[in-house]
């Protein structure tokens, strides 16, 4: 098989949304819980090329599986591109909100070999897995992306099966729970599809989902009188259409070094689609990178999400940064914005620092009940599949209340 991709070197390294709170934690899960056999991949193999040839024909058949020919590093992008190849994954869980846990998945990687370089570093992506953390979150997920007709099309579907527990900090800078947060367990059942379309041979991809899920919310406490609490929202069903606009001109979907991504969604929940309660989410994500250099990338990302109508309280928007809970600064309006630089100071290792703010309001012209955050943090990156342009890491990032620890597949901001 020939290989689409160059040798790795200093000059350029080769290198979704979800609607509501099933999507949001999806996302936030998504990124850090999906890599497998991280540890073991940053470590270079010791078996040399005189070792090899003297081996069988069969034998280095089956240790090309696991060693880039071109640099003799470990490499799992031949053992992905056959025939069922996956990744099997066993990830710990560090989200502040959910607790310490682990992510058992098999993670597909099915490269379009008619597209070229593209289909690699865009292949299509299937997932199943079930995850349990010691606060007593559990559930079981299966997800696929793939594109056809020449890419020109688009087409993704969820299922999820979800259990969290969680806490309740209010909505919007809330004196009752700030300091004494609410406990509280949110089972969600769920799917999601839709379907992307190219315009004409442009950057820019027009998109209809729908969103279908069951939500069930036990409080360990007393709600009367909080005022983020509808009395509704113990049991509610959430079904609608969104509408998206895309432009993406990444240079690869898992560790970009120039591009941009712009994710523009507004999403209607009605009861004329099966849903109990009618409430909208718009939703602005932006992302650009830029190359510094040989060896230097920088990489910005900002977000805004507002929320208008009967929105239960789990589905509010809520700051997203690396270093702050899931879910911990909510309103009715959040923006983010973070900044991470990488130095490519090796062919298959990478360091990166990254650092930003977010806020969480209940108005959106007077910013009412304000809250704010900030989070900054450093990492690791492994080149952990050459043909793909897939980096995979560790972030240590620092927030308000506490420190946290992610594992990254691709950059932080991956997006199908």
């Amino acid at each position: 098989m020939t290989d689409p991709s160059p040798e790795p070197s200093r000059e350029r390294p080769v290198a979704a949304p979800i609607v509501g709170t099933i999507g949001r934690c999806a996302r936030a899960l998504a990124v850090p819980l999906l890599l497998a056999t991280l540890v073991g991949s940053s470590v270079r193999a010791q078996e040399d090329a005189s070792t090899a040839l003297a081996e069988t024909e069969g034998e280095a058949e089956s240790e090309s599986k696991w060693l880039d020919p071109f640099d003799g590093w470990f490499d799992v992008s031949r053992f992905l591109e056959e025939p069922h190849g996956f990744l099997p994954i066993v990830v710990p869980i560090t989200e502040p909100a959910l607790g310490y846990g682990a992510l058992g998945a098999a993670l597909f990687l099915d490269p379009r070999e008619e597209a070229g370089a593209e289909g690699w570093s865009r292949p299509n992506m299937t997932m199943v897995g079930g995850l349990w953390t010691e606060d007593g979150s559990d559930g079981l997920l299966a997800a696929n992306s793939s594109l056809w007709a020449d890419g020109s099309l688009q087409t993704l579907a969820g299922v999820a099966d979800l259990s969290f527990e969680l806490e309740l900090h209010g909505i919007g800078d809330d004196r009752v729970l700030d300091d004494q947060p609410l406990d509280y367990r949110i089972d969600l059942l769920g799917v999601l599809a839709e379907g992307r379309t190219r315009l004409g041979g442009s950057k820019f991809w027009a998109a209809l989902r729908f969103l279908f899920a069951e939500a069930k919310v036990d409080f360990d406490g007393p709600t009367a009188g909080i005022p983020a609490i509808d009395p509704d929202d113990d049991e509610t069903t959430l079904a609608g259409p969104a509408l998206t606009l895309r432009y993406d001109s990444l240079d690869n979907l898992f560790t970009p070094t120039r591009g941009t991504l712009s994710d523009t969604s507004v999403t209607f929940f009605d009861h004329a689609f099966g849903g109990t309660r009618d409430f909208q989410l718009v939703s602005e994500f932006l992302v650009h990178h830029w190359p510094l250099g040989e060896q230097w990338f920088l990489g910005a990302r900002g977000q805004l999400d507002t929320s208008f109508g009967d929105v239960p309280f789990y589905a509010r928007p809520y700051v997203v940064l690396r270093g702050v809970p899931l879910l911990r600064y909510q309103g009715e309006h959040a923006a983010s914005a973070e900044l991470e630089l990488r130095w490519q100071f090796h062919p298959r290792i990478s360091a990166v620092g990254f650092g930003g703010v977010g806020e969480a309001w209940t108005n959106l012209e007077s910013f009412d009940r304000e809250q704010s955050a900030a989070a900054q943090g450093v990492g690791l990156r492994y080149l952990l599949a050459r043909k793909f342009g897939l980096h995979a890491g560790l972030d240590f990032a620092h927030g308000p209340e506490e420190n946290a620890i992610y594992v990254q597949f691709g950059n932080a901001w991956v997006r199908p």
